[in-house]
């Protein structure tokens, strides 16, 4: 398996030009960008008519332009032509190209010009005839900011949990939880870099400044070939490269939190982008509400970009990103004590080089660090059922080269391959100490190899059936664990408004990611695969439909999936974690799980009214042999009913407000029904009270709901562009529970009773900023 393996690996280095260039036909190929930012435009219609245009003939072909700006045009004979470029917001483009013996490929770089014009506004968007991903959302960021936030920045984490199948877990909890998945199984890239905890506190923001994205993708499940790694879904995220037309910036002050973005030219071949923000949530609480329980949280991110055109054919982009959250006990917390912080750290290079034959080539070279931090019932004066400490370092050095190919006007073939060296240090202790953090020798060190090798082909086979089917071979070193996983999704329509689409998915994942069933605040142990721990693996099947009324003013779609999960880990019962002595494996146990569940969207597209309603039914269980009994059980994040009201209005051309109004069913967790004492044999030993647990996940939090408001309003001052906004977070003040746990109160006869905490994290936040555009 190995030897076949390399050899697989060895093919890809082996593509060239030649290899690809063998065909003697014809070829248009190039960028499409923002004339007056540089930016490339993602999915611009490319038309092409043979001799002359008629706008009352069909074109001889077309595409659009993929991820990079890029399309390409093959099979083409000699003869003249003409070339028509759309994209909504910008004019039409219009350019002759003539093909003689002399010339075979033809490669253009075209600028499209803004125009100022009213056109449909679309807050999830995807252009439903050439998509063949099933499970597949791309958004638009910039209309993101219409939708309620907390801090006044488009909340692109808060904006996906609004959609179908991507489920709110509680107020503290980060990352995606999408169809029965954890944090962990979903992959996020950004600029094709793998970010491990995408999300700040409660989701409020993402990591990655939203100012400073140019393209987002969502795929929730039964993702194609080319991404790996991860078990659920897929959130591929581009960030600008920076404006070449002149020094731009914005600056946001407001209430609870601030953010500066800049942008420009640096020389004529390259430009920056730098965006920062700061959240001082906790200084408020600190300075004007000191007697609350509400746990203190502040967070600052980085995000910087440098962008090099060396040449039309040879892009060279330097990615930065930087984050750090922190939230504690208050002051007066006189119950349990807590300290909870995670920090990313990614560099990358990426080198995008398009060949002589309009073969498209990206490399990219990416260092990672993750480290995240779990202090719980740190005070030594406190009495509390738990305490726990982990200190999980993640530490991964990548490369990754992708191919794409357009080898026939109606097939597309990506190859690649993915190359990871992992270094994990892993602090864990069922208490917490000051030494931990300096003992060189607590906890385990661990060093692994991952790569893999992926095909895939885009097919249009006729008319109304599409697909996309390939593979990934996926290797784990520290096991010697080779697995093909197959890919495919289809689509096919029925009518030019109504389609159904599939999926198939095979995927595994060697990183888990293991938390205490008996403990709700985040204890996020991150663990890999070793030659005891087997990669996880999941299998997944899609079938969806959807449709278009009104001349797409309006999409509603049905979609069903079913989720298989194998060799998936937790924590056994009250696991015994000492951290000299390298014991942490003994204290896992392996199990399966899966879900399944329907979703619908149904989406207004079109006019001063905008939004969507989404609604999702599902399960989610998992089963272990030394858990529970052996018997199948509710995992934490299933959610049986998932709702959301999403509106935009827009009042006036300057004047908009959005309105959002969720509801989930409560999350779950473990809960004592009971007490009883425990009285030592023998001499000497006093009466201890311990908790009866009787299964897991068998209580649940209350319902979630929370209602948002925002209003924003532009205007002109001062040569300058302001824009200045009223965000009412959680207006009718619902006290929605993050963690519960149980905790020891000493009564006046001496003994103590257990007592059910609960805390709540936001209350009602009204907020008020000002932006300028510089």
């Amino acid at each position: 398996m190995k030897k076949t393996f390399l050899l697989l690996v060895s093919f890809i280095f082996l593509i060239s030009p030649e290899i690809f260039g063998q065909q003697k036909n014809f070829i248009i190929s190039g960028f499409v960008k923002d004339a007056i930012s540089g930016e490339f435009l993602v999915g611009a219609n490319i038309l092409l008519y043979a001799d002359t245009i008629n706008i009352n003939d069909p074109p001889l072909t077309g595409c659009s332009t993929n991820r990079f700006g890029y399309f390409v045009i093959p099979s083409l004979d000699t003869g003249r032509y003409f070339l028509v470029v759309r994209f909504i917001g910008y004019r039409t483009f219009v350019t002759e190209v003539t093909f003689s013996n002399k010339n075979i490929v033809e490669n253009l770089t075209i600028e499209l010009n803004p125009e100022d014009i009213r056109l449909e506004e679309v807050i999830v968007k995807g252009e439903k005839k050439e998509k063949t991903l099933t499970s597949t959302i791309d958004i638009s960021p910039e209309l993101l900011s219409k939708l309620p936030t907390l801090s006044g920045e488009i909340d692109l984490f808060k904006s996906l949990e609004l959609l179908p199948g991507v489920n709110k877990a509680s107020e503290i909890s980060s990352g995606l939880y999408i169809r029965g998945g954890s944090p962990d199984q979903t992959l996020t890239l950004v600029d094709g870099v793998i970010v491990y905890n995408p999300a700040h506190l409660g989701n409020i923001a993402s990591t990655f400044n939203s100012n400073a994205i140019s393209d987002i993708r969502l795929i929730k499940g039964a993702f194609p070939a080319e991404y790996g790694g991860r078990l659920s879904s897929v959130l591929d995220v581009k960030l600008r490269s920076g404006s070449k037309e002149k020094e731009k910036g914005k600056i946001g002050l407001g209430t609870i939190s601030s953010f500066a973005f800049f942008e420009g030219p640096l020389k004529d071949n390259s430009t920056y982008m730098v965006s920062g923000r700061y959240m001082y949530y906790d200084v408020l609480q600190n300075n004007f509400d000191q007697a609350t329980s509400i746990p203190r949280y502040n967070f600052f991110d980085i995000n910087a970009k440098l962008n090099f055109a060396i040449s039309d054919k040879n892009i060279i982009s330097i990615s930065a990103l930087f984050s750090k959250d922190h939230v504690y006990n208050p002051p007066k917390a006189n119950d349990t004590d807590y300290d909870i912080e995670w920090k990313n750290v990614n560099l990358s290079l990426n080198w995008l080089q398009i060949n002589t034959k309009s073969l498209l080539l990206n490399s990219i070279f990416s260092f990672i660090n993750y480290n995240f931090s779990s202090k719980i019932g740190i005070n030594p004066e406190t009495i509390t059922s738990y305490t726990y400490y982990s200190n999980p370092d993640l530490t991964d050095f990548y490369i990754r080269q992708n191919v794409e190919y357009k080898w026939h006007q109606d097939h597309n073939l990506k190859l690649g391959f993915d190359i990871a060296l992992h270094n994990y240090n892993v602090v864990y202790s069922d208490i917490y100490s000051d030494a931990l953090e300096i003992d060189p020798f607590a906890g385990k060190d661990l060093t692994a190899i991952e790569s893999a090798l992926y095909f895939q082909n885009e097919s249009d086979f006729t008319a109304q059936l599409k697909a996309n089917y390939g593979g990934r071979f996926y290797y784990f070193g520290s096991k010697k664990y080779f697995r093909f996983e197959p890919r495919l999704s289809a689509s096919f329509a029925i009518t030019d408004q109504l389609f159904i689409k599939g999926a198939y998915a095979i995927a595994h994942q060697f990183l888990h990611l293991i938390i205490r069933n008996d403990i709700t605040l985040p204890t996020d142990l991150w663990y890999p695969s070793t030659k005891s721990i087997n990669p996880g693996k999941s299998t997944q099947y899609v079938l969806g439909l959807d449709s278009y009324w009104l001349n797409e003013q309006y999409e509603f779609s049905i979609e069903g999936f079913y989720k298989d999960l194998q060799n998936i880990y937790e924590f056994k019962n009250n696991p015994e974690l000492n951290p000299l002595d390298n014991s942490i494996e003994k204290q896992f146990t392996k199990g399966r799980g899966e879900a399944y569940g329907i979703e619908f969207f149904l989406n207004k597209k079109i006019g001063n009214i905008t939004g969507w309603i989404g609604y999702t039914l599902s399960w989610s269980k998992k089963q272990f042999n030394e858990l529970n009994g052996g018997k199948v059980y509710y995992s934490r994040y299933d959610r049986r009913n998932d709702l959301s009201f999403v509106f935009t209005y827009e009042f006036l051309k300057n004047f908009t407000a959005g309105i959002s109004w969720i509801y989930a069913s409560g999350q779950r967790y473990t809960l004592p029904p009971g007490q009883f004492i425990f009285d030592p044999i023998g001499t000497g030993g006093e009466q201890e009270i311990q908790l009866n647990y009787d299964g897991i996940n068998t209580s649940l939090f209350p319902d979630y709901h929370k209602l948002d408001v925002n209003f924003n309003y532009k205007f002109d001052w001062l040569g300058k562009e302001f824009s200045t906004y009223l965000n009412l977070y959680n207006v009718y003040n619902r006290h929605n529970a993050f963690a519960q746990y149980v905790t020891f109160i000493d009564q006046a006869d001496g003994t103590s009773k257990a007592v059910l905490k609960r805390i709540t994290l936001f209350p009602f936040i009204p907020s008020l900023g000002l932006v300028v555009n510089l």
